[in-house]
């Protein structure tokens, strides 16, 4: 069970992912499960890419595009609504 806090915690994080992807930036989604040694981009466009970063810890590299049947995966896992803004 969720406690208030988390869920009003969860409740922003929703807010500011549309808001990101609503100015045109890329929202960075975080899973230890789904990659374990990096992140997911979600831009704009509803598409997706596996991140990393470099040895350097400052430069952002990109892995690979994820398929639309890995994006789909991804979205109810992690309970988030399709976004498209282009």
């Amino acid at each position: 069970m969720r406690t208030l806090e988390e869920s009003r915690l969860n409740s922003h994080l929703k807010d500011l992912r549309v808001e990101t992807l609503e100015k045109g930036f890329p929202f960075m989604l975080r899973d230890p499960e789904i990659a374990a040694e990096g992140f997911i981009y979600e831009f704009p466009d509803g598409s997706m890419k596996l991140m990393n970063l470099e040895d350097n810890l400052q430069t952002i590299v990109e892995v690979r595009a994820l398929t639309t049947a890995e994006i789909t995966v991804i979205r109810k896992k992690l309970n988030l609504p399709v976004f498209q803004y282009a």
